[in-house]
């Protein structure tokens, strides 16, 4: 089996939303078009508009209802404030009339010395069975970041460092155990719709301590993580040699 690289957000997460169990862990997701817009934003205080296919955080979108009134859109390093009703206007100066946008319910992430993080979660396949590869925090440079993407300033931090130093008094243990859990789940799903050897998780820790599901990325990028943690790293380029070899 050779390994394909899937690179629709939607595709690979269609299969989770429909699973019984797992989809409670997914944020709600959508395709974007004015209709999904309003419903979205009547539902949720903040939303994320992202590209189908895109990667390194580029061309995602935040919006964040501030009052029944306004709203708050946030690209890059821009903030603008509009009426609530003309987001959807706005939004049109901003997207790429191209491509294809999902808009997704945004998480209020737990925080690190102040700064939202999300954790990756890397697994592989070198034989029959999934394996654990990397386990890591990618914590955002600001407060106000939009995305927690290292090619957009965040930093790749030890996951023990991070959870001692979380701003929100959760039980770490829990936590980690059950997103373990979760990600062995979420890679058996997809690993049984589509041929794959390899996932990376970005996966969020919201400030009540609830486990949820962002994005798989089929081909995660290692680059830099040797020097985080050596073992961990190990780990993965064995893993990366077994599967070469079948």
């Amino acid at each position: 089996m050779r390994h394909t690289v899937i690179r629709s957000k939607m595709k690979k997460s269609s299969p989770l939303m429909d699973d019984p169990i797992i989809s409670r862990y997914i944020p709600k997701t959508d395709w974007f078009h004015t209709s999904s817009l309003r419903r979205m934003l009547r539902a949720y205080s903040t939303v994320y508009i992202k590209p189908d296919i895109g990667r390194r955080g580029n061309g995602i979108v935040r919006v964040t209802r501030r009052n029944r009134s306004e709203s708050e859109i946030s690209y890059n390093d821009k903030t603008i404030r509009c009426s609530t009703d003309d987001v959807h206007y706005e939004l049109q100066k901003i997207l790429n009339p191209n491509k294809k946008y999902l808009i997704q319910q945004g998480i209020n992430l737990a925080t690190y010395h102040g700064r939202p993080f999300d954790v990756r979660v890397v697994l592989q396949k070198p034989l029959r069975r999934w394996h654990l590869s990397w386990v890591s925090a990618k914590v955002a440079p600001r407060r106000s970041s939009v995305v927690t993407n290292i090619a957009k300033g965040a930093k790749d931090i030890r996951i023990n460092r991070t959870l001692k130093g979380i701003d929100q008094p959760l039980n770490r243990l829990e936590v980690m155990r059950e997103l373990i859990d979760v990600s062995y789940q979420i890679v058996q799903i997809l690993g049984s719709r589509f041929p794959l050897k390899i996932i990376g998780l970005d996966m969020g820790i919201d400030k009540k301590g609830r486990v949820w599901f962002i994005e798989a990325n089929t081909r995660p990028d290692f680059k830099g993580l040797g020097s985080l943690d050596l073992k961990q790293y190990r780990r993965y380029l064995e893993a990366k040699k077994l599967t070469a070899r079948r």
